[in-house]
């Protein structure tokens, strides 16, 4: 796409730019096309010259460097937090070049990415109630995207100041690697604040951001692939271009607006159609007094409301110099004044500031001019004069006044572009002096948004609107996949995870529900996503043999690990299961009736023909699949021959054989490859959930643990049930070891529960605290104060922080990806929210419609 130039060509590029001059007989004749274009288009306008090695070079020979930067949500952050961010910001400020500009785009956010995911998604799909999902999916996100759903980009955009005209000894080698140096000084400083950096050295990435940045309007609806291709062959088509003569394709034609209109108006521009107003804070408008991150003000504001701050070090011996005179000069001046006069106090808080800067400076703190500049873009006049009329009365609310840079639009949009370019007439007019410290305290990388590349959508982010996309498989942001979801009765606990459930089964993720109490909630979203609903209970219809032993796909296991990996016996390993499968049926059960056991089981499986061989598995009349396995009463019989010696074995299991949950012998008549499986164990009793457990976690594990690349989900609702204090310890430990053990086969396990005293309860917070630390993201739905200050403990969490959670509404909550804490509002469309609501009266209105269109299909047949 780009020339490859070597370093001295760049130089001489910089050093020697030819001059443009038109013959005006050629113009007329429609001859130098290009060099007509080159002065009256945009890209002429745009003061770039050439990209190399993620540099920007400037047509007035400036070198300048972009980073990108990943902002935390600091707001959240306790105030002992965002004093040690605002410090370590400081010593990123100490270590800036000379002129610095701080960037930040705010715009509506892009979710063409996540609904071509979904279309693709929708491709594959079979089940027709899954696509409408999808569509409604693809709906909600493009509604909520385009009224709400706002996007945030961090920069810092800085120059090569060590000379502000090249000298010849100076080669570009040498101003890389200064600005190298400089961006790796400040990377290592900003991982204090917990700040990513993002350095752009690949110039096509550069390209792109600059694309996305300087053409608003078009970078919305065309990608930059698409605008390169069409460049480049515009040039290839074009019968003046000589491929072998010009090679060399302008930079600026890949990122510069089609139009720019500054004559309309004194004040706004309008770009490729959008209406652009550049306005300003005002030098005397600044307050002498700030909190931490109070640019998160203006960083919030909304969509199409961009904010560009910029920092000027002084020479600190001119400073000291300048700053000694003024303090003579105003001591003089006010020793003239009487102390009712009215320009008294102003001349002593002179007096003051100076001795607050001299005292400063003498600590080691820089001096700067801080500016602060806001781009507003509306789609119509009429929407950009209501947008500045409501950005002034707001910054009015907060003692700050704004105005616009009437007939000065040129220079206020090159001041606003990712350049570093510092116009002295503007800047002068919203410059104010500040220390290092003071500087910090506009810390702005504090509008923290998450939009995982493959995740499922949330909700909005309530602190900025953005939406929030999660993937907890993206094992480079998170170190497991697991979440734990906390809150108290009614906060929509139970309505989230099955939202979530429904979303990851539309994006191929295999999903298995525990659902331990209450497990009928279930059965309408499983029915409506095609799944398996299947309850494990004495006189349930449903059943999963714990005797059978399951065919697995071990291709990957054998690519990764070998074939010696899948060798060992199957049969082995299953009776080893059973063995604890008996102890949790037979606590008291002695070593000699555990030999006994043993060798019934062997027994057992040959008379199936099954022995350690892993091809007796395998069907004689159907190779594909596996040999008809025993149940439970053909153990049974074979403990019966072992006489008095195997009784006690046989009696305890003629329970489950004969008696009243003799549903648990019989062969497995259920689905269990299907892509939504709800199982509800909440019929069984604390002498029998441990055993309930245990056979829906053997099932479970083995689908699991059958192949490490493709992605599962297991979602465990009311864990209080499973890991309380009047919980069994088997059951609480199979829980526990789920969260523990299954990330490394690519499961995400996902746990919701109320009663957090309950959950903490046992075995001194044990069980509760191991999910929970277990878990890398975690959601803090509505808790009353007992509870939240039980969590508050456990997580860290700020005072103003327990405050949100204590006053979330239903369907909100604190959510916590690594680091970083925001609150959001989960968002469900109509057909989710009609399957998984627990509200009674809206089940009340879905019942009685249903009733209403039963009648009609009713009548309709009797009719026919």
């Amino acid at each position: 796409m780009l020339e490859n130039k070597s370093d001295e060509d760049i130089d001489a590029d910089v050093l020697n730019e030819p001059e443009i001059k038109l013959d005006e007989n050629e113009i007329k004749k429609g001859k130098n096309i290009k060099k007509l274009l080159k002065i009256q288009s945009t890209q002429a306008f745009l003061p770039v010259r050439d990209i190399k090695d993620g540099i920007i070079i400037t047509k007035d020979r400036r070198y300048v460097k972009i980073i990108e930067i990943a902002p935390i949500n600091f707001l959240l952050r306790s105030q002992e937090e965002q004093s040690g961010i605002i410090q370590s910001f400081a010593s990123v400020i100490k270590v800036l070049p000379v002129r610095t500009q701080f960037k930040v785009i705010a715009r509506t956010s892009n979710v063409s990415h996540y609904i071509d995911k979904i279309r693709e998604n929708m491709e594959r799909e079979e089940n027709e109630n899954c696509k409408q999902l999808q569509q409604e999916q693809i709906d909600l996100i493009s509604t909520v995207g385009s009224r709400e759903g706002v996007s945030r980009r961090f920069f810092i955009i800085f120059q090569y100041e060590e000379e502000t005209r090249l000298k010849k000894s100076a080669s570009f080698s040498e101003i890389r690697a200064s600005l190298e140096t400089s961006v790796v000084r400040i990377q290592n400083l900003l991982t204090r604040c917990e700040n990513e950096v993002n350095t752009f050295n690949n110039d096509d990435e550069l390209l792109k951001t600059l694309y996305y940045i300087l053409c608003k309007s078009e970078s919305e609806k065309q990608s930059f692939e698409l605008k390169s291709y069409e460049t480049v062959s515009r040039y290839l088509t074009d019968a003046d271009y000589n491929p072998d003569v010009d090679s060399y394709i302008p930079v600026s034609d890949f990122i510069a607006p089609k139009s720019i209109d500054m004559r309309e108006s004194a004040k706004y521009a309008i770009i490729d159609g959008i209406y652009y107003a550049f306005a300003y804070i005002p030098s005397k408008s600044y307050s002498t007094r700030c909190v931490g991150g109070w640019l998160s003000l203006l960083v919030n504001l909304g969509e199409g409301i961009d904010v560009d701050l910029f920092l000027k070090k002084e020479n600190i011996s001119e400073v000291q110099t300048k700053l000694t005179y003024a303090l003579r000069f105003n001591k003089v001046k006010v020793r003239n004044m009487e102390d009712s006069s009215s320009d008294y106090e102003e001349v002593r808080d002179a007096i003051n500031a100076g001795y607050y800067l001299k005292q400063g400076i003498s600590n080691g703190e820089n001096f700067c001019y801080m500016g602060v500049m806001l781009t507003i873009s509306a789609a119509s006049e009429k929407e950009l004069e209501w947008k500045v009329n409501e950005v002034k009365m707001f910054l009015l609310s907060q003692d700050l006044k704004l105005k616009l840079c009437w007939f000065q639009q040129e220079d206020a949009l090159l001041m606003t572009m990712p350049l570093c370019y510092i116009n002295d007439n503007l800047f002068k007019k919203m410059r104010r002096n500040v220390l290092t410290s003071g500087a910090a305290s506009a810390y702005p990388f504090c509008s923290y948004e998450v939009n995982d590349e493959n995740g499922i959508m949330f909700g909005t982010n309530k602190a900025n609107n953005s939406l929030v996309f999660i993937d907890a498989f993206d094992s480079k942001k998170y170190k497991n996949a697991n979440m734990a979801i906390l809150g108290t009765s009614g906060a929509g606990k139970t309505y989230t995870l099955q939202c979530m459930a429904m979303r990851m089964r539309e994006n191929g993720i295999q999903v298995f529900i525990i659902a331990p109490n209450k497990g009928h909630e279930f059965k309408r979203a499983c029915d409506g996503v095609g799944g398996e609903y299947i309850k494990i209970a004495p006189g349930s219809n449903q059943n999963i043999n714990i005797m059978e032993i399951r065919k697995k796909n071990t291709e990957v296991t054998e690519l990764l690990d070998g074939e010696d990996s899948v060798k060992s016996s199957m049969l082995a390993t299953k009776i080893q299961r059973l063995h604890t499968f008996f102890t949790l049926l037979i606590p008291d059960i002695s070593h000699e009736e555990k030999q006994l056991l043993d060798e019934a089981l062997v027994n057992t499986y040959r008379k199936f023909g099954i022995t350690n061989d892993n091809n007796s598995l395998i069907s004689a009349s159907n190779p594909e699949r596996y040999t008809n396995m025993p149940v439970l009463s053909d153990l049974h019989d074979e403990l019966k021959k072992g006489g008095q010696q195997t009784r006690h074995l046989y009696n305890i299991l003629s329970r489950y054989v004969s008696g009243s949950a003799n549903s648990f012998n019989s062969p497995t008549n259920v689905d269990l490859d299907n892509k939504y499986i709800v199982l509800d164990v909440s019929a069984l009793t604390k002498e029998m959930i441990a055993v309930g457990m245990f056979i829906v976690l053997d099932y479970v594990l083995d689908k699991c643990k059958e192949d490490r690349t493709v992605q599962k989900a297991i979602l465990l609702d009311e864990l209080w049930n499973l890991i309380g204090a009047n919980a069994s310890d088997e059951a609480a430990g199979f829980v526990l070891e789920i969260f523990k053990t299954l990330r490394a086969y690519n499961v995400s396990a996902v746990g919701s529960t109320q009663d957090l005293n309950d959950f903490f309860s046992r075995d001194d917070g044990k069980y509760g605290k191991g999910i929970v630390n277990n878990s890398k993201i975690k959601w803090i739905m509505q808790l009353e104060q007992e509870e939240a200050v039980n969590v508050r403990d456990t997580l860290d969490l700020s005072e103003t922080e327990m405050q949100q959670i204590m006053h979330f509404k239903r369907g909100e909550g604190l959510l916590l990806a690594n680091q970083n804490h925001i609150p959001i509002k989960f968002r469900a469309s109509h057909t989710e929210d009609e399957l998984v609501t627990t509200d009674p009266k809206q089940l009340k209105i879905i019942s009685e419609r249903k009733r209403m269109m039963n009648k009609t299909c009713t009548t309709r047949f009797i009719n026919a």
